[in-house]
């Protein structure tokens, strides 16, 4: 249980990192024309900090069902010593 509540608070603090980076890219997908540093300008100019945010929730919420599976079952699987097959 302490493995799943670790990786859902490891996943919460990630998403804070990685949405805004995921706002910036998309939009510079859209628009190959315009640089980097200026999209990201405009977002904070004309949408605030929400807009870095934009998607936050439904990130973490697809995230969070992965890391519930994948945390635990990395930490069982480092204890596991298969046998010596060679």
């Amino acid at each position: 249980m302490k493995h799943m509540l670790a990786a859902s608070a490891g996943e919460v603090v990630a998403c804070l990192i990685r949405v805004p980076s995921e706002v910036v890219k998309q939009r510079a997908q859209v628009s190959a024309s315009t640089r980097t540093f200026q999209i990201f300008s405009n977002i904070l100019y004309e949408e605030g900090i929400q807009g870095l945010y934009r998607g936050y929730k439904s990130t973490v919420l697809r995230e969070i069902p992965f890391s519930l599976v994948q945390f635990p079952l990395w930490e069982s699987l480092k204890g596991w010593k298969p046998y010596n097959c060679f």
